[in-house]
């Protein structure tokens, strides 16, 4: 069987659907042989104590959301045990035969150690997978026959075409080519997928300058070192990278290559190449939605504590100081008291807009929660930073009118501490939370900047 190629498609499994343990799988009357395999130790389990058995006996995916909720398999010995199945799917592979006939080689399977649902995509892309491991697995025994019939030249150029129509077939579901870079002239050689990620047509092949061209700088020079690395010393490489295609798309590709060696000597680079936009662009969406205040569109609380340490050990490093500004509305519980909480939402995406004002560019703006807000500035001295604070200031006050013609004030207090060394994220939060206070105690809507003879407690007895 094709071990590496089976593995890297465990591999994908894992990383498609976030899987802890994943595995292609064939299966005997005894045993169950995990032929490939990522995050699992064992080679071989009774198949009396599979999983993919089911599969196999069935032909069809199995889908398990929460193997605590199925009296079929709550007190199986995997599931009670190591490794502690939660869930679990598993996908028929079926190898097309040249008769006409299905052979199903095994299964493709995803397991978790926490229950998990299993949408529409994840079956698609589980059965997707599948055919990939399905044409490895037929192309290596389509490979076998064709040794064994080398005589038969015609039958075999007839088997080589359906070998290559299927691998074809598979690398389009799957959204990936295969290439070759020659290293004795540089000269490369793709699938028509890797053509058509690169929107360009299949009579031009670039030369390997071209190909490296269509990397921006940063990608460009992970690509070169990890080709570099692959020829001199024989590395494996999985490289994700930034991508302009020739009609101008942007996108995220991943490259994966290893050395292919004949007589001892390397003679190519060979690969695959994948075009994961979607799944980036996925993947980025949700990490923004995680450090992301939904009303605001500032940072949430998380991203800020999260950037506040990455400030500080840049400063240590660097040696530089840096400010924090700690800001909170004064009035407005008098504005959702009075008017309503859309109205004060309303209120809260105000000053949103006032922390995405030119001059606040570059520096990291949260909503800490409620009428709590945060600035990390960064590369301003004593000066720059007093008219900065001096200019929000000004900028966060604001009349509200009523519906009795009256109008409510409301205004920012800010307190500000610079980052000494020595301090902890904790002692920096606690000087700004002081200097804030101590402001609101003595004059609201002010600036006022931490100094050792702010007495913390007193001004938070206010």
């Amino acid at each position: 069987m094709p071990q590496t190629e089976l593995t890297a498609v465990a591999e994908l499994v894992g990383r498609v659907l976030g899987s802890d343990m994943s595995a292609f799988s064939m299966l005997d009357r005894d045993w169950q042989w995990l032929t490939a395999r990522c995050g699992v130790d064992v080679k071989k389990m009774p198949r009396e104590h599979s999983f993919c058995g089911r599969v196999v006996d069935t032909n069809e995916v199995v889908i398990i959301p929460d193997t605590q909720a199925d009296p079929a398999y709550r007190d199986h010995p995997l599931v009670t045990g190591v490794p502690n199945i939660a869930a679990y799917i598993g996908m028929p592979v079926v190898v097309h035969g040249e008769d006409g006939r299905d052979v199903l080689a095994g299964s493709l399977c995803a397991v978790f150690t926490k229950p998990r649902a299993f949408s529409e995509a994840d079956v698609l892309e589980l059965q997707k997978l599948a055919a990939i491991a399905a044409a490895l697995v037929g192309s290596r025994l389509t490979a076998m026959e064709l040794a064994n019939l080398a005589l038969e030249r015609q039958d075999g150029l007839r088997r080589l075409g359906q070998l290559h129509r299927q691998l074809g077939q598979a690398e389009r579901i799957a959204g990936i080519g295969s290439w070759r870079l020659d290293l004795a002239d540089n000269h490369i050689h793709w699938s028509e997928q890797v053509y058509a990620i690169y929107d360009l047509p299949t009579a031009h092949t670039p030369s390997l300058e071209e190909a490296m061209n269509f990397y921006p700088d940063r990608s460009r020079a992970i690509l070169s070192d990890a080709i570099a690395l692959a020829v001199d010393q024989g590395r494996a490489f999985d490289e994700e990278a930034d991508f302009i295609s020739a009609t101008g798309r942007p996108k995220r590709v991943r490259c994966m290559g290893e050395l292919q060696l004949q007589g001892g000597k390397p003679v190519a680079l060979i690969g695959v190449f994948q075009d994961i936009t979607a799944r980036y662009e996925m993947e980025q969406a949700l990490r923004r939605s995680a450090t992301t205040d939904e009303l605001t569109g500032l940072t949430n609380r998380a991203g800020f504590n999260r950037a506040l340490s990455e400030a500080i050990m840049t400063a240590r490093r660097d040696t530089q100081s840096f400010a924090l500004l700690l800001i909170d509305l004064d009035g407005f519980k008098a504005v959702n008291d009075s008017l309503g909480h859309l109205r004060g939402d309303q209120m809260l995406q105000t000053v949103a807009m006032v922390l995405q004002l030119p001059y606040l560019a570059g520096q990291i703006c949260a909503r800490l929660g409620g009428d709590e807000f945060a600035i990390i500035t960064q590369g301003l001295d004593e000066t720059a930073l007093a008219s900065l604070a001096h200019a929000l200031g000004n900028d966060l006050r604001h009349d509200i009118d009523t519906a009795d013609g009256a109008s409510l004030a409301v205004s920012g207090t800010i307190g500000i501490s610079w980052f000494e060394p020595g301090l902890t994220e904790r002692d920096l939060l606690r000087r700004a939370d002081a200097a804030l206070y101590h402001g609101k105690r003595t004059e609201r809507g002010t600036v006022t900047t931490f100094c050792h003879s702010i007495d913390h407690s007193v001004c938070r007895g206010e």
